[in-house]
């Protein structure tokens, strides 16, 4: 059993929604970043998802693309994000990380160890936002030789059909997006998700976690309480990042923002 199932598991016990947090590799510097990522489990976190620094980013909307930029314009890229990981790890051996990527960033590493390296600083899946389900046979072989979980998304649209055949390789947990449009840009609606929830139910073993759109502690304590075993809050994080004060200011913002969340999710 990996860290992700080890830790849905746990949680599943406790009768707890895990609290998945996403930031985005190297922002405002590694350093920073860095020590953001560190506090994370320390503050009520049970899944970290990092985001891979991209500057064409189709399901992001303003707030992380902008904090891409400014990872980028720091130095960062995919091999330092995995760098990253392995800093983590000397640190923490236990909560799971995700990688969030595009494909492309993968096909210019090498899909012939892009995977390896991951597994090897620590990484438990990933994401790829731009891959369907037709193209995976491109990674598929690859993640099951390092025994990765393939993190997949399933958008409200999506219909049962199309739903069981994404299913069919997904490992670790199923992302539904909760909403249409970017990250960041929207408020996600309970109403609008009950449904696809229940009839995911129906047909995923998997632990169901639903993101995209929850930007205050009180809409992540609702989403909760409908069914999902977790809740990926991300922009609402990632925007702290922007503020233009003194670091330290930036961390202790991030941290408050967090346990907002975490407490929320936990009640």
């Amino acid at each position: 059993m990996n860290r992700i199932s080890k830790k849905f598991e746990s949680l599943k016990l406790q009768q707890k929604c895990a609290f998945v947090a996403y930031i985005c590799a190297g922002d405002p510097d590694y350093e920073s970043s860095l020590k953001c990522l560190k506090s994370l489990p320390k503050n009520g976190v049970d899944i970290i998802e990092i985001g891979v620094p991209f500057l064409d980013p189709a399901g992001d909307g303003p707030i992380i693309e902008n904090s891409a930029k400014r990872a980028i314009s720091a130095g960062m890229d995919l091999n330092k994000t995995l760098k990253m990981v392995q800093d983590f790890r000397n640190h923490d051996s236990s909560t799971p990380i995700i990688l969030m990527t595009y494909f492309n960033p993968l096909l210019k590493f090498g899909l012939g160890k892009i995977f390896e390296s991951a597994r090897l600083n620590g990484v438990d899946g990933f994401i790829v936002v731009d891959l369907p389900f037709e193209e995976e046979s491109e990674i598929i072989q690859h993640l099951n030789n390092q025994k990765l979980d393939l993190i997949k998304l399933i958008a409200p649209t999506t219909s049962i059909e199309r739903a069981s055949k994404i299913l069919k390789n997904s490992s670790g947990f199923v992302y539904l997006i909760s909403m249409l449009g970017i990250t960041g840009t929207k408020t996600a609606k309970i109403e609008d998700n009950k449904q696809n929830i229940e009839k995911l139910k129906k047909i995923c073993q998997l632990p169901i976690v639903i993101g995209f759109g929850i930007q205050e502690p009180s809409q992540a304590q609702q989403f909760s309480k409908i069914g999902v075993d977790g809740v990926v809050v991300g922009s609402a994080i990632v925007k702290e990042m922007s503020h233009n004060i003194p670091i330290p200011e930036i961390l202790e913002n991030v941290e408050k923002k967090v346990v907002q969340f975490s407490t929320a999710i936990k009640s």
